[in-house]
């Protein structure tokens, strides 16, 4: 059952990881999001049929037929596709038939969304960030009541506040060094984490400024910008809620409980 489980989340994430490449592009840029759902960036006409087909279609339709202006970013949606497939595979293969999955499926799509996002344009977008809020917490409740872990439930709810109250605290004191949207990610990735226990929201913090730190200096280092080079902090944030979900178990006990 858990190999099932991986595999159709796995083949999930790969179509709808692709798919994302739309909301990534449309958000981002502050577009709507209507149809056509394949259009040109240039002309806005429709791509066609060909170019909506599942990891086909990115290779198949690289220019506009009407305008043969280059597709923007075409490449782009495999990467996310792949990115997601393995997002989405680690979280089945973890987690198996529990229903906590349901939530931490499409909590992982948009994390791979909201990091695509931040990379390109140093933005966390609010219509990436409440939707996912308002489909995984109500999720979570549902993982909570069929298992009866109503005190997971708890430690989500709390470990959510002091994230986003600590993450508020960094940004009103540099608002520069760190954005509200990050604030707002914070809350969330610490409800997510906080849900298996506190030590998983410890520990996707810790991976989450370790990365940050660690890649920041490699950036700062390679393009000589010195501390005004900026850093997208949501990438990290993402990966250590992913690092946490997945291998947070072992590493929570390695970190708090050497003597026992």
């Amino acid at each position: 059952m858990d190999a099932l489980v991986t595999g159709v989340c796995a083949a999930g994430g790969l179509v709808l990881g692709e798919a994302m490449e739309v909301v990534v592009e449309r958000v981002g840029a502050r577009r709507p999001l209507t149809r056509p759902w394949e259009a040109c960036g240039e002309c806005d006409r429709p791509l066609g049929a060909a170019a909506g087909a599942p990891v086909v279609g990115s290779l198949v339709v690289r220019r506009c037929p009407h305008c043969d202006t280059p597709r923007a970013h075409g490449r782009r949606a495999l990467v996310l596709g792949a990115v997601s497939a393995l997002v989405l595979g680690l979280l089945g293969g973890r987690f198996g038939a529990d229903a906590v999955v349901a939530a931490y499926a499409p909590l992982g799509l948009s994390l791979v969304a909201l990091s695509a996002v931040d990379l390109e344009r140093y933005l966390l977008p609010n219509r990436i960030l409440y939707p996912t809020v308002a489909v995984t917490g109500p999720l979570l409740v549902i993982a909570s009541a069929v298992d009866h872990r109503w005190g997971s439930l708890g430690r989500a709810a709390l470990s959510a506040l002091v994230a986003f109250v600590a993450f508020l605290g960094v940004h009103l004191a540099v608002p520069r060094g760190m954005g509200f949207g990050d604030v707002r990610l914070a809350g969330l990735v610490g409800g997510a984490a906080g849900w298996l226990g506190f030590g998983h929201a410890f520990v996707a913090f810790l991976v989450a400024f370790g990365l940050g730190a660690v890649i920041g200096l490699v950036v700062m280092a390679v393009t000589r910008g010195g501390r005004k080079t900026r850093v997208p902090f949501g990438p990290f944030l993402a990966a250590g809620a992913l690092v946490a979900l997945v291998w947070g178990n072992p590493i929570a006990n390695a970190l708090f409980h050497r003597g026992s």
